[in-house]
């Protein structure tokens, strides 16, 4: 029989539901960020102006973010509307009480619409105590990233339940206060800032990353930094985590409900109820439960934990009057580098604050080249292959 939401913690659904409203009104406003940081807020706060300070349009978006990542029905709602934060979390249980739970996130694409992505609580509940028994002895979680998504949900809402601890909200620029025994759960930007603003970590600190490739020379730094261990997740909003391997390790081993099918000479995922699901990538498989990654299949790249196509950019980029040819693609500080080929009668000049500004207007934040690099032709290696540069 399939689990039931109420499995889950109260503090888990809090921890959800505070995310979900967050990044939904982060979406809907004109003028900035969500009414507070992305930590839960009290229970008893009120929901109004006297409290989150959300009018009643924001309130119904946010009953509207709640029904649809919960599949909730405003039959399940009191006979008064919600006026705290605790009674958003009251109709999440209420709601499900007699119901199979299920979870509804959506994708990180930032160009298209973000699809929803619709799980069964049970193995989202499933995968977290299986993830607890491969960290033992951790004292709380530290979340460095909110639980709207599926990474979130599953290792800073289902884990710290399924490990008996507690879980603090911290932001890069403040002070972590790490302590030995946590678990820190971040994603690869995040991991790029800490080394440099780190001088060492405090002993027994595990450290886990999903939301894009995790680097092998930034693990490696991080663990001769300090940390005790390094986790990259492998997964999707489509699959939840599907493999994980612990630094330095290539090679990712698939979690139990999964394993590899063949199709079309590729892999395809299958799962333990006799499901097919595609993968995000092209794999190479290693022995009966290994991968490794070697590309994604419709081109894209994860910058941030945002999906984004380094190829639609170049094509851009090549519209411009003065530019002859482009290449785009992810730089070692995860962060899109282009490669222009300019027209040799362009003013450089001009070119530049015309790319720079097709860029701003054309492209979102995670899409823009954070690096340009100028020649006379895309470098190319000895097979005429597009090649790397600096």
């Amino acid at each position: 029989m399939t689990t039931a939401l109420p499995a889950l913690s109260r503090a888990a659904v809090h921890r959800i539901a505070c995310a979900v409203v967050a990044s939904e009104l982060r979406r809907w406003r004109t003028a900035g960020a969500a009414p507070t940081d992305r930590d839960t807020w009290p229970e008893v706060l009120p929901i109004g102006e006297d409290g989150l300070g959300l009018d009643s349009i924001e309130q119904l978006i946010a009953l509207g973010a709640l029904a649809e990542a919960f599949g909730l029905e405003d039959s399940d709602l009191g006979r008064e509307p919600p006026a705290r934060v605790g009674d958003w979390i009251d109709w999440i249980l209420r709601g499900h009480a007699a119901a199979e739970g299920r979870m509804t996130v959506r994708t990180s694409g930032s160009t298209g619409r973000p699809k929803p992505c619709d799980h069964a609580i049970a193995d989202l509940l499933d995968e977290a105590a299986f993830l607890a028994t491969q960290i033992p002895g951790r004292r709380r979680v530290v979340a460095l990233v909110p639980a709207h998504h599926l990474y979130g949900i599953i290792w800073t809402a289902l884990l710290p339940t399924a490990l008996g601890v507690e879980v603090v909200a911290r932001t890069i620029g403040t002070p972590l206060d790490l302590a030995p025994g946590d678990l820190v759960v971040a994603v690869p930007d995040q991991w790029r800032a800490l080394l440099r603003l780190t001088r060492g970590f405090p002993a027994d600190i595990v450290g886990v990353s999903s939301g894009g490739a995790l680097d092998d020379r930034l693990a490696a730094d991080l663990l001769a930094d300090g940390l005790a261990r390094l986790l990259d997740i492998y997964g999707s909003s489509e699959t939840g985590g599907i493999a994980l391997r612990d630094l330095p390790a290539t090679a990712y081993t698939l979690l139990p409900r999964w394993y590899l099918l063949p199709k079309d000479k590729d892999w395809q995922l299958g799962d333990d109820r006799g499901g097919r699901h595609a993968l995000p990538d092209h794999i190479e498989r290693i022995g009966d439960r290994g991968l490794r990654p070697t590309g994604r299949r419709d081109g894209a790249v994860q910058v941030g934990g945002h999906n984004v196509w380094p190829g639609r950019v170049a094509i851009m980029l090549r519209t411009l009057d003065g530019v002859v040819d482009a290449a785009v693609r992810l730089g070692y500080d995860g962060r899109l580098k282009a490669f222009i080929v300019r027209d040799d009668t362009a003013d450089p000049d001009l070119l530049s604050a015309r790319i720079d500004q097709a860029i701003a207007d054309q492209l979102a934040g995670p899409e823009r080249p954070k690096s340009m690099q100028f020649g006379a032709a895309l470098p190319r290696d000895a097979l005429g292959k597009l090649a790397d540069w600096d």
